[in-house]
């Protein structure tokens, strides 16, 4: 009988090769893994548009009302001014209880003033249903103002003799600013005035006269 372990062997070790080709071909048809590609990404900010300030609402003037401000000066002193108004029409006055002076007259329509006086003044404003606010202008210079509502006895008063104009303005605490007016132009304080509006010029004690926005002064 003839002796078959070397050719067993052999078969095994051919088979086993071949089970080992198999499975290295296997791995090299494998299809590679796919590969991630990142691509960077950059933001752009995106840019918003300024918000939009709307302008201040208007409300109507009441029937009847005065208004009374400061300015403040590059000086250090400050400017009073009264807006008075009276239906349709409104006086200003300002000063600075010294020298400086200007009255003015206009409209008071739609919750707007356009007031104008002598030497260009001019005086525009709105009123917001609490507030005057706007510019003044006297003499080339301009300043804003916020103007605040006020209660007799404040408000705005005159007396005139022989020329000479005394006019004031009293605040809402009872302050009092005021210029007189000479006959040859000329401007001095005003005379004191007390809380009955009552002042004295020339050593006679008078009543001085409350300007609504109507009158004939200025």
């Amino acid at each position: 009988m003839r002796r078959l372990g070397p050719w067993l062997t052999l078969a095994a070790v051919a088979v086993l090769g071949l089970v080992l080709l198999v499975i290295n071909m296997s791995k090299d048809t494998e299809p590679p893994a796919a590969k991630t590609n990142t691509v960077a990404t950059t933001t752009v900010p995106t840019t918003q548009a300024p918000p939009t300030t709307a302008a201040p609402a208007t409300a109507p003037f009441p029937a009847k009302a005065d208004y009374v401000g400061r300015i403040p000066l590059a000086s250090g002193g400050t400017i009073t001014l009264e807006i008075t108004v009276a239906g349709d029409k409104a006086i200003a006055y300002a000063c600075d209880g010294k020298s400086i002076e200007s009255w003015l007259r206009g409209s008071a329509t739609n919750g707007s003033l356009q007031l104008t006086g002598k030497d260009d003044a001019e005086l525009t404003g709105t009123f917001d249903g609490a507030t005057v606010q706007g510019t003044l202008g006297i003499a080339g210079k301009q300043w804003t103002y916020t103007a605040a509502p006020v209660q007799p006895p404040a408000g705005l008063y005159i007396y005139s003799a022989a020329g000479t104009r005394q006019s004031w303005i009293v605040d809402a605490n009872g302050g009092v600013t005021g210029v007189q007016r000479n006959p040859d132009g000329s401007t001095a304080p005003a005379v004191a005035l007390a809380s009955d509006a009552t002042a004295v010029v020339n050593g006679k004690k008078v009543t001085a006269n409350k300007v609504s926005g109507g009158d004939s002064v200025g």
